[in-house]
């Protein structure tokens, strides 16, 4: 059974301590009114000494309340020498619901020993015990008619009495606390507000103002400064897989040396949180205990991740929640005022947004990746169909060197054979010989250019060569045919930044209409082609004319549609794909009639701009 103390044991009010408690809290009050709010915390705590030292109690602990979450917060913990204060990890929901309760009512709570607490207060009374609490008193921190805090005072080495004039005092001095905190709070809020609002309007204007490609470093940037900002170790973005109740971060920031956490969260490992999200409610956790008893499942997971406190807030577009911004504590509580919130909103807003663009400018790219695929290998069934067509006249260009080269051996052979050879003779032969030889490797070399599968390399090309090049490429096939082939290059023509095959592949083209343009032969007309470089004004142009049948009247256009032919043998591809090489490069390829007969074919190609 335990001893009952006798009442001379217990603590009363000593004579005197009022009148020394109303000078402290007279003194304390006038302080409080008019000072700076990084001052008014100081002034607390050393008011709050004096008091428990004039009243002889052991500890005072005040705490505020959230009033979005009904989580509370020490804000000050004194006691007097040798008494430890109270532990700050001690949460009232948790490990005093009675006295919460009654204090969250209105009530003050007191006792003067464990046994005056009622059965229903028996988690309390462990409580107490644990932390050797023998009289405790906990009252309300009213503020703007609500309670916003809570005021407690302990003795741990003898019981202590609460009389109703010392209880009148102690409210008088929660009033006084509650008004300097809720100042103190107020313009902690305003100038959190305002900071936070100016982090949001530099984020809003980096993300407006960055380019596309850009778009993805700036949203990495923005979660990082976030992140900074509201002292936590993750921010992530998230998108929600369609039909799904799962999520996947798309974009994420973590403090170095935190780990990162997996990348999908879904309903099997969070099963309330995703309710929370897919229902499009915001999730805020100051800590994990804030999570509903029923979401065990869910603080299994925070905890496995290593998460303490964390804040989700849903993107709902058309009715339907898509995504979420998150951020996440490691260590620590962690408190998300109403205008982090809001803020927070906003820029889900914008970074969904600006993910939607980045998203749809990746598919684009695909697509014209996948586009200028297709075009290559298009390109390339071009190539190899005007090198069998052209097949005649390299079988002939190649023809003739190769009989040169035997011709010039059997005289060199029938030298070294005559007695006396004449060996400056037979060392002349022998350089023709590599002289065609050297021939027909070209003719070998432009043909294998021609037909050989390609990617596209972009480098400064000196148009010239590449003129000079299609030009002996076709010449054997104009002399066939005789035609003549006329080539006119102004001067200092500049260099141009293209593929250099896709360049080769579009003159050759034009050049073999032109040819064909002319066939069957009219006597009527001259059999040549014009082949010309200009340049003005930072633009090359390439003209090919021909005195062929021309083209027919509204048809200008239509030679460039896709399998449009006048040719009973053509694949009506050649100029189409010719067009989509130009303005691949930035240039324009059309049609016109030759005012004397024929066509002419030109394109323009923009001038490199070379570097100092």
């Amino acid at each position: 059974m335990t001893d009952r103390p006798s009442a001379a044991a217990v603590v009363r009010e000593r004579p005197g301590e009022f009148a020394a408690f109303d000078h402290v809290l007279t003194e304390l009050s006038a302080e409080l009114i008019n000072l700076p709010a990084d001052r008014i915390d100081k002034s607390i705590e050393r008011g709050l000494r004096n008091i428990i030292d004039i009243l002889d109690i052991d500890r005072c602990a005040l705490l505020r309340l959230e009033a979005e979450t009904a989580q509370t917060v020490f804000t000050h913990a004194v006691a007097r020498k040798g008494v430890e204060t109270a532990p700050k990890s001690l949460v009232p929901r948790q490990h005093l619901p009675h006295a919460l309760a009654a204090v969250m009512a209105g009530d003050t709570v007191a006792f003067t020993r464990l046994d005056e607490l009622p059965p229903e207060a028996s988690i309390d009374r462990v409580t107490y015990e644990k932390y050797g609490q023998k009289s405790h008193l906990v009252m309300p921190l009213w503020i703007a008619g609500e309670v916003r805090g809570l005021l407690s005072f302990g003795s741990t080495q003898r019981e202590r009495a609460w009389s109703e004039p010392l209880q009148a005092r102690l409210r008088r001095l929660a009033e006084v606390l509650g008004n300097a905190l809720a100042r103190k709070r107020a313009q902690e809020e305003l100038d959190h507000a305002l900071e936070f609002e100016r982090l949001t309007t530099g984020i809003l204007a980096s993300l407006l103002l960055a380019r596309t490609q850009d778009g993805s470093k700036a949203i990495d940037h923005a979660l990082r400064d976030i992140a900074r900002f509201l002292k936590v170790e993750r921010a992530s973005l998230w998108e929600r897989l369609p039909g799904r109740a799962e999520f996947r971060k798309i974009r994420r920031w973590t403090a170095p040396g935190v780990p990162t956490p997996k990348e999908y969260f879904n309903f099997i490992d969070a099963p309330w949180i995703s309710a929370q999200l897919v229902a499009n409610q915001v999730v805020r956790l100051s800590r994990l205990d804030d999570l509903p008893e029923s979401a065990t499942t869910d603080r299994a997971t925070l905890r496995s991740l290593g998460v303490g406190a964390q804040l989700i807030v849903p993107h709902c577009l058309g009715g339907v929640v898509d995504g979420a911004l998150a951020v996440a504590a490691v260590e620590g509580d962690r408190q998300w005022p109403a205008p982090v919130v809001s803020g927070l909103q906003l820029l889900t807003e914008v970074f969904s947004s600006l993910n939607v663009q980045l998203a749809v400018d990746r598919e684009r790219r695909a697509a014209e990746a996948e586009a200028a695929l297709w075009r290559e290998r298009l390109a390339h069934i071009v190539r190899v169909h005007a090198v069998g067509e052209m097949s005649g006249a390299l079988a002939h260009e190649i023809t003739q060197p190769m009989g040169a080269i035997e011709n010039y051996a059997h005289a060199a052979k029938r030298r070294l054979a005559a007695p006396g050879p004449d060996v400056a003779k037979v060392a002349s032969l022998l350089d023709s010989i590599i002289q065609q030889a050297s021939r027909a490797g070209d003719v070998i070399s432009r043909l294998r250019t021609m037909v050989r599968r390609h990617d596209l390399e972009l480098a400064y090309v000196d148009l010239e060569r590449v003129i000079r090049f299609c030009a002996d490429t076709v010449r054997m096939d104009c002399e066939l045919r005789n035609i003549e082939l006329a080539q006119e290059t102004a001067p200092d023509i500049p260099f141009i930044v293209a593929d250099e095959v896709h360049i080769q592949q579009v003159v050759l083209n034009l050049l073999r209409n032109a040819m064909e343009a002319m066939d069957p032969p009219d006597l009527d007309r001259p059999r040549i082609i014009r082949l010309w470089i200009r340049h003005a004004a930072g633009i090359v142009s390439v003209g090919v004319e021909d005195a062929g049948t021309g083209i027919a009247a509204g048809d200008l256009e239509r030679v460039f549609e896709s399998f449009y032919t006048s040719k009973a043998r053509g694949l009506g591809i050649g100029l189409a794909i010719s067009r989509k090489l130009i303005e691949a490069h930035g240039g324009k390829l059309w049609a016109s009639h030759r005012p004397a007969g024929g066509a002419v074919f030109e394109f323009t190609l923009p001038a490199a701009t070379i570097g100092n």
